[in-house]
């Protein structure tokens, strides 16, 4: 069993928890999700991160062949990171963001280069836009819930208090 938790755990668009511990099993199939507060000690071997934990980035380019990938983003706000500044426009739909690649470093410079990009967005709706929505889109099961196997990403170095993106946030796998 591995344990992490941070200040705020993303599990969905409608469910952010705040100060929660996510258990996972060696076949990181999610065992439990929990409150730090609500154990009256602390839990042994828990890792304690600072920023926002989710689950894991999904590429539509990466899932669905290119004739299948028209199809699939007819519900969202679809913009292709991979090639190049990104003009995000707002709509209606659900924003919905493809990096293309799973590399963490090429995420993480594209991150950093495409910044004034992101501004405006706030954390939670980038997180929604690289992990829920693309998991949706392709039917998969897009909550971080118990009894889903899932890799954990920590989102590092974001604004806290207003839950904004900065140019110095980072992703990782923990």
């Amino acid at each position: 069993m591995t344990r992490s938790a941070s200040q705020l755990l993303f599990c969905s668009p409608s469910e952010i928890l705040r100060g929660a511990v996510v258990e996972r099993d060696d076949l990181n199939i999610i065992t439990r999700i929990f409150r730090v507060d609500e154990n009256p000690v602390e839990s042994a071997q828990t890792l304690f991160f600072d920023g926002i934990i989710s689950g894991e980035i999904v590429s539509l380019k990466q899932n669905v062949s290119n004739e299948d990938l028209t199809y699939k983003i007819k519900d969202y706000n679809y913009v292709d990171i991979s090639i190049g500044v990104p003009d995000i426009k707002r709509t209606d739909k659900p924003l919905l963001l493809d990096f293309g690649i799973d590399s963490f470093d090429e995420i993480n410079s594209r991150l950093t280069l495409y910044a004034a990009a992101f501004a405006d967005i706030s954390m939670f709706d980038l997180i929604a836009a690289c992990v829920f929505y693309p998991a949706l889109a392709i039917q998969r099961n897009a909550d971080l819930a118990v009894g889903r196997q899932s890799e954990l990403l920590l989102w590092e170095n974001s604004d806290l208090l207003s839950k904004r993106f900065t140019p110095a946030v980072r992703v990782r796998k923990i």
